[in-house]
């Protein structure tokens, strides 16, 4: 759930980007909805892996939405189909599995013709948080202009040197060539390092202003 406790500046700051109408795409990895939740408009944002907002009868294929998953999840037990059938009363009884991609699984179609629709148009590429060491998306950097800026913002340098990587031919980054014109790093603290560069570009008023409106209405709320 989004709350307090997980609202961090590395979290607004893609709202930011959806607020000055400059964000293309938010793909994540994550399937805890944060980012959806944080009020970037539900088309920018990519759930590569899927989520918890909605789950799926593995017998009858009915879709269902999360309050049943949420309640199963949350009281340690499995989550049954409890529609009944169109030709009798009986119930369905199938397992509902939520709507995430599981290891091993594919990913849909959906996130191959969204990322070949937007890999022309990325202007600045901006990777937070992340080994990058699960594909497909760890090709995202790959798929953009090779003259398109990337901006590493992570706590290490990450797919530098292929030998530390079972399925990298090269590497992904040059930030220590002499010839780099395009890959930026900044270590440390996420967070830390969001704040810079939000001040660089003059928003740090706005993302202040935006955590707090976030933090009120959740102790408006109680949580």
């Amino acid at each position: 759930p989004f709350t307090r406790k997980n609202w961090r500046a590395s979290s607004g700051i893609n709202a930011e980007y959806g607020d000055k109408g400059v964000l293309l795409r938010n793909y994540t990895q994550n399937i805890d909805m944060l980012q959806s939740q944080t009020g970037i408009p539900a088309e920018k944002v990519f759930e590569v892996h899927g989520s918890f907002r909605s789950g799926t009868c593995m017998k009858c294929q009915a879709k269902l939405d999360s309050q049943q998953l949420k309640d199963a999840i949350f009281s340690g037990s499995v989550a049954y189909c409890e529609l009944s059938s169109e030709t009798n009363d009986a119930v369905c009884g199938g397992i509902i599995k939520p709507d995430i991609v599981m290891f091993g699984e594919k990913l849909s179609q959906d996130y191959l013709c969204t990322v070949s629709k937007d890999e022309g148009k990325c202007d600045l590429l901006i990777i937070m948080g992340t080994s990058l060491s699960v594909g497909p998306v760890n090709k995202i950097p790959t798929s953009v202009p090779s003259s398109t800026p990337r901006l590493l913002i992570n706590m290490e340098k990450v797919c530098t040197d292929v030998s530390q990587y079972n399925n990298l031919s090269a590497p992904i980054f040059f930030f220590d060539h002499p010839d780099n014109l395009t890959d930026v790093f900044m270590g440390g603290d996420i967070d830390s390092s969001v704040r810079e560069l939000v001040e660089m570009v003059g928003w740090d008023k706005e993302l202040e202003e935006l955590c707090k409106d976030v933090k009120n209405s959740e102790t408006k709320s109680g949580n």
